[in-house]
């Protein structure tokens, strides 16, 4: 399991994804992302080529009702010319789901509502990326420069210059994190 000891010096990619995600991600709700892919990555969907990201939050597509309603606040929009960065995320597993039948044991891993994961389960031909992540905190957030290379449905965009990653700090401790990835390997299979 990684430790803020493990992560690389500097991190030169951002993952988008919905601003209300990325918080549950940075607060600790949800160490899960799922994930499809962006109209911008052709018809071969999204890949997992990065293992450590920082998380770039986006209202692009983002439907208040595609959220499991906890009582948080909806996030505020962002501004058209940056993006607040808090957040790395640290890959620990990576699974291809390929039976609808399995969504519903992953409820309790994530925000999103059942009809949005059936929804990305099923969008151009059936299947979904899960990715355990651990999570890491910066102790004030970066103000990233929007780019023509950030817009689009894209999941992977550029963090130029590369930020560093010392001081983070894990959004929860070793033992939840464990707890969860072994309830995630559970419910999935062994990790690939």
């Amino acid at each position: 399991m990684t430790s803020p000891s493990d992560l690389p010096p500097h991190c030169a990619v951002a993952f988008k994804e919905w601003a209300g995600v990325c918080e549950a991600l940075g607060d600790g709700r949800q160490s899960l992302i799922l994930r499809k892919g962006g109209i911008d990555e052709g018809p071969g969907g999204f890949v997992p080529e990065h293992r450590a990201f920082w998380l770039y939050p986006t209202h692009l597509h983002e439907a208040q009702q595609g959220l499991k309603s906890d009582g948080n606040s909806p996030v505020a929009a962002p501004s058209p010319d940056f993006v607040p960065i808090r957040f790395l995320a640290f890959v620990e597993a990576i699974h291809h789901i390929d039976r609808v039948d399995l969504l519903p044991a992953l409820d309790t891993f994530h925000i999103w509502t059942e009809d949005t994961v059936r929804k990305r389960f099923h969008y151009r031909q059936p299947g979904l990326w899960a990715l355990g992540v651990r999570v890491f905190r910066r102790p004030d957030a970066v103000e990233l420069p929007v780019t023509a290379e950030h817009a689009g449905c894209k999941t992977w965009v550029p963090v130029e210059p590369p930020l560093q990653t010392s001081a983070l700090v894990p959004v929860i401790d070793k033992a939840e994190f464990r707890r969860r990835m072994d309830s995630l390997h559970s419910t999935l299979g062994p990790h690939p």
